[in-house]
């Protein structure tokens, strides 16, 4: 048995205005700060680790720091893992940002500044407060402190003042859950505490994409290496040999009130939607609104439809509740790194990463023994105690709710059902080649003779996965993807229902999650999408380009803004509108009126035609758009202006 682990708060309280770099792009001034799926400011947790890693190098050895925090490549040993687990640092409330602003001068002598490098950055301000948490044997507890006491500066501008920070470690009580009466199906729902990334191919580019939810293999990987990692070798055996099962956690749009009753699979091919409508104009119909999407069952409709994506899901609370369509949100956070550690400059990638805070819906089935026991040999897990390191860099994921289930009953059987994959399913061929597709012989050859293949929908998936142990990649397999839907009939009708209530799934490696597939009379039909489903652009480039045509024909409209007049002519100065994109972005309220109504000498230049004018267009908005129509504005009034001093040159 391993040492015992602690659970400890770090809080930062900044004692300056600090910026701690952005990964996502876009905005009206140039160096946004970090921020998390509700728009409030954060510290992700590998700034917070490079940091802490610096200290340790300064106060002890390079072998100390890798002892502490892990070794990146090379040999792999459960020696060289990161000791200590990190979450970002989170702000509750979401403080006005402040502004700052900085140019270089025209000459050593003259302190005029030079228009083309204004450079505007945002802080978070003084006397914020951030928390996170940390989770580290016990015996490692003095060296986290000594290094918390080392490190007083976090973010950029560092030597310039900013970024002074306070941090502390503080109790952090976890409340115990009961693991006890499990039975034959322990379902958990899961919750990542930070950014999770499920790479999605073996061979990424400068962007390295991620799948939607979290793969059983991935999660039978990560219980399988904890356990090892605490000692407990013959209960990974119990997930290695297949004697339990893992299923894939997929992801759901909100907690649960009751968990047994959900229910959450990946949205059937069948399930597609109405294709947008070609938009005559400027603009191309990408770049229009957004109408809401209509999915219907496409076997009941003539016309040709567009197929679900796969990061869509359905879901709905309880039995007699409407199916609902949602997606998980993902971002793409930008960072750098150096592959080679001798290399001079870091290389620029980006990383696609389901938002923390996420919940995920997963089972664990086998006999009720093996059950019973894992479920006491993963008990600080299951209580809440301990995390598990799942993705890439091994993000924390908790587990915040379980229940033990009975066998399902067996579900209505009619002679003729749809058969819905809601997993993806290995299986091959005489030669021992993959299968891309099922056609009757080969159904037949895996269900019995008593079943015929009636309409199907199905589409192929490649699938990668990573052995922790050896540090290689899994051989690639080609799998029949996950929401494939196939109707199937015949006296085997009965005999596949009591298969999926037995949880007796399809194919290979059932025990990493895949092979798993549900029956149904009629399958779940939607008109809609939840609110919190988010399409693949709906306020990146793709909405974004509407805003920045209209914002075009307003700076054309009203081009003497940008030209240089007579000190008679007076107009708001570049610096005057990023103030006011400011104070949009924080939703000040007298952002437009008093500017419209200036009181003051310094808003005189408000009083301008064309600068009223447009702040009556701004006005006309609604305020939740006010702030993207202001911040594209000026970017065509700071291009142009740049133009004209080049041209100067």
């Amino acid at each position: 048995m391993s040492k015992p682990w602690v659970r400890r708060m770090l809080t930062a309280e900044l004692l300056s205005d600090a910026h701690f770099g952005t990964g996502s792009g876009g905005g009206g001034i140039d160096a946004l700060i970090s921020r998390d799926r509700y728009g409030r400011p954060v510290i992700w947790a590998s700034h917070v680790e490079g940091v802490l890693r610096d200290a340790a190098r300064r106060l002890f050895s390079n072998q100390v720091a890798e002892n502490f925090f892990g070794r990146a490549g090379g040999d792999y040993q459960r020696s060289d893992r990161q000791r200590a687990i990190f979450t970002s640092l989170y702000v509750k409330d979401d403080p006005e940002s402040h502004i700052w602003r900085a140019t270089a001068r025209e000459s050593f002598d003259n302190r005029a500044p030079k228009d083309d490098t204004l450079r505007v950055v945002e802080y978070v301000p003084k006397g914020t407060q951030l928390t996170g948490e940390v989770e580290l044997p016990e015996d490692e507890l003095l060296t986290l402190q000594r290094l918390v006491q080392e490190v007083d500066r976090l973010g950029s501008g560092r030597a310039a003042g900013a970024g002074r920070v306070r941090l502390s470690l503080s109790e952090n009580p976890v409340p115990l859950r009961n693991v006890s009466g499990a039975k034959g199906i322990l379902r958990l729902l899961l919750r990542n505490r930070d950014p999770l990334c499920i790479t999605a191919t073996a061979t990424p580019d400068n962007l390295i994409p991620s799948l939607a939810f979290i793969p059983g293999r991935a999660l039978l990987g990560a219980m399988a290496a904890w356990l090892i990692a605490e000692g407990e070798q013959c209960a990974a055996a119990l997930l290695t040999s297949g004697r339990v099962s893992v299923g894939d956690a997929l992801p759901l749009p909100c907690a649960p009130t009751k968990l047994e009753d959900v229910e959450v699979l990946p949205a059937p091919l069948s399930l597609q939607s109405e294709k947008p409508q070609g938009v005559a104009g400027d603009v191309p119909w990408w770049a229009q609104p957004i109408a809401p999407t209509k999915r219907v069952d496409a076997w009941q409709v003539e016309e040709k439809l567009k197929r679900p994506e796969d990061d869509l899901f359905v879901f709905r609370a309880y039995a007699s509740a409407s199916w609902v369509c949602f997606r998980p949100a993902r971002r793409v956070r930008l960072r750098n790194g150096r592959p080679d550690p001798h290399q001079p400059g870091a290389s620029l990638f980006a990383i696609e990463q389901i938002v923390e805070e996420t919940y995920f819906l997963t089972e664990l089935c086998g006999s009720p023994e093996d059950v019973q026991q894992l479920t006491e040999k993963l008990g600080p897990v299951l209580a809440g105690q301990r995390w598990l390191r799942i993705g890439r860099a091994g993000a924390p994921v908790e587990v915040v709710q379980l229940a033990g289930l009975d066998a399902a009953t067996t579900a209505n059987v009619t002679d003729r059902m749809r058969l819905t994959l809601t997993s993806d399913l290995l299986v091959r061929d005489e030669l021992l080649r993959w299968r891309t597709a099922l056609d009757e012989t080969a159904l037949k050859a895996l269900l019995g003779n008593d079943i015929q293949l009636g309409r199907s929908l199905q589409d192929s998936v490649p699938v990668y996965g990573f052995n922790g142990t050896s540090r290689l990649w899994r051989m690639p397999a080609v799998a029949i993807r996950r929401g494939s839907v196939f109707e199937v009939s015949g006296s085997g009708c009965a005999a596949l229902v009591a298969r999926a209530a037995k949880h007796q799934w399809l194919g290979e490696r059932t025990h990493e999650g895949f092979g798993r597939f549900r029956l149904d009379v009629v399958l779940p039909g939607m008109q809609g999408e939840t609110a919190g489903s988010h399409a693949p652009t709906p306020t990146g480039d793709v909405s974004e380009e509407a805003i920045a045509a209209t914002t075009q024909d307003w700076f054309n409209a009203h081009k003497s803004l940008a030209r240089t007049g007579s000190a008679s002519d007076r107009k708001p100065s570049l610096s005057q509108w990023l103030d006011l994109v400011g104070d949009l972005e924080r939703a000040a309220p007298q952002a437009l009126p008093s500017r419209i109504n200036p009181q003051t000498a310094g808003g005189r230049n408000w009083k301008h035609p064309d600068a009223r004018a447009v702040l009556e267009k701004l006005a006309a908005l609604p305020p939740e758009q006010q702030k993207l129509y202001a911040r594209f504005f000026v970017r065509w009034l700071r291009a142009e202006l740049r133009r004209q001093v080049k041209e100067s040159q």
